[in-house]
């Protein structure tokens, strides 16, 4: 059984909903945003295929789920249209809006350096920033 998974992610807290493959709603709940409250969230679920949107903290909740062996997309929020043009937005729908483009294969990845360089680009960002 394929499990997804799509998250509206928010410097403090996340909303996610999980989805089996025939779009019943297995969890939608807002967490935490640390460690502990996404482990917590994907008690059960470790092999739910995951996707975020590409925004302002995306690279937390990315590595909070590297950590705990769960490999997540990017989706490109330019090309998620689905999201951008909705009347009504809400982090439970965005997150369900998301879950549903990742079961239909419609979510437009954005680029995810490899940890490297993303050390890399942290210590030119700091020589910029001094």
């Amino acid at each position: 059984m394929t499990i997804s998974a799509g998250l509206d992610v928010h410097k403090d807290e996340c909303h996610g909903v999980i989805m089996d493959e025939d779009g019943e709603i297995l969890k939608d709940e807002k967490f935490e945003n640390s460690l502990a409250g996404v482990r917590e969230f994907f008690r059960g679920f470790k092999d739910a295929n995951v996707v975020m949107e590409s925004s302002y903290s995306w690279r937390p909740t990315y590595e909070r789920l590297e950590e705990i062996g769960i490999e997540s997309k990017l989706a490109h929020p330019k090309r998620t249209r689905a999201i951008a043009e909705s009347e009504i937005k809400t982090d439970s729908i965005d997150a369900r809006t998301l879950t549903h483009l990742l079961r239909a294969g419609l979510v437009h990845e954005s680029y995810v350096p490899p940890d490297e360089i993303r050390e890399l680009r942290d210590k030119v960002r700091l020589r910029t920033k001094l």
